[in-house]
Protein backbone atom coordinates (compact mmCIF):
# COMPACT_ATOMS: atom_id res chain seq x y z
CA UNK A 1 0.00 0.00 0.00
CA UNK A 2 1.28 3.63 -1.02
CA UNK A 3 1.89 5.69 1.47
CA UNK A 4 0.23 9.45 0.75
CA UNK A 5 2.79 12.36 1.60
CA UNK A 6 0.41 14.84 3.76
CA UNK A 7 1.48 17.83 4.70
CA UNK A 8 0.36 18.99 8.82
CA UNK A 9 -0.03 21.50 9.85
CA UNK A 10 2.99 22.17 11.92
CA UNK A 11 4.93 21.90 8.61
CA UNK A 12 2.86 24.30 6.60
CA UNK A 13 3.22 27.10 9.18
CA UNK A 14 7.09 25.99 8.68
CA UNK A 15 7.30 26.19 5.32
CA UNK A 16 5.03 29.74 5.12
CA UNK A 17 7.84 31.02 7.52
CA UNK A 18 10.39 30.32 5.26
CA UNK A 19 8.57 32.02 2.35
CA UNK A 20 7.78 34.93 3.96
CA UNK A 21 11.23 34.95 6.03
CA UNK A 22 13.11 37.96 3.71
CA UNK A 23 9.69 39.88 3.24
CA UNK A 24 10.59 42.41 5.61
CA UNK A 25 8.13 45.27 4.75
CA UNK A 26 9.96 48.93 4.73
CA UNK A 27 7.89 51.34 3.22
CA UNK A 28 4.25 52.03 2.96
CA UNK A 29 3.82 51.59 -0.93
CA UNK A 30 5.65 47.96 -0.04
CA UNK A 31 3.01 47.68 2.37
CA UNK A 32 0.09 48.34 0.60
CA UNK A 33 1.42 46.22 -2.87
CA UNK A 34 2.03 42.96 -0.70
CA UNK A 35 -1.42 41.55 -1.08
CA UNK A 36 -1.50 41.72 -4.69
CA UNK A 37 2.13 39.93 -5.50
CA UNK A 38 2.22 36.04 -5.86
CA UNK A 39 2.78 34.39 -2.42
CA UNK A 40 3.97 30.90 -4.16
CA UNK A 41 6.54 32.91 -6.43
CA UNK A 42 7.27 35.91 -5.08
CA UNK A 43 10.65 36.31 -7.17
CA UNK A 44 11.80 35.12 -10.64
CA UNK A 45 14.83 34.49 -12.12
CA UNK A 46 15.99 37.42 -12.11
CA UNK A 47 15.05 37.57 -8.14
CA UNK A 48 12.18 40.77 -9.22
CA UNK A 49 8.91 40.47 -7.48
CA UNK A 50 6.35 38.59 -9.65
CA UNK A 51 2.60 40.27 -9.84
CA UNK A 52 0.11 37.89 -9.08
CA UNK A 53 -1.85 36.49 -12.09
CA UNK A 54 -5.61 38.08 -10.74
CA UNK A 55 -3.65 42.15 -11.00
CA UNK A 56 -2.82 41.36 -14.39
CA UNK A 57 -6.53 39.99 -15.73
CA UNK A 58 -8.07 43.16 -13.86
CA UNK A 59 -5.84 45.63 -15.37
CA UNK A 60 -6.27 44.25 -18.78
CA UNK A 61 -10.18 44.30 -18.13
CA UNK A 62 -10.16 47.57 -16.83
CA UNK A 63 -8.50 48.48 -19.57
CA UNK A 64 -10.68 47.20 -22.18
CA UNK A 65 -13.38 48.75 -20.35
CA UNK A 66 -12.17 51.96 -20.42
CA UNK A 67 -11.34 51.29 -24.37
CA UNK A 68 -14.57 50.63 -24.91
CA UNK A 69 -16.07 53.74 -22.78
CA UNK A 70 -13.68 56.35 -25.24
CA UNK A 71 -14.72 54.50 -28.26
CA UNK A 72 -18.56 54.65 -27.73
CA UNK A 73 -18.41 57.93 -26.44
CA UNK A 74 -17.07 59.91 -29.83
Amino acid sequence: MEQMNSLTQKEAQRRLLLAYKDGNIGEFAEFLVCPLLNPIEQRDERNRRKIHPLLVIGIVLVLLAAGTLIFFSF
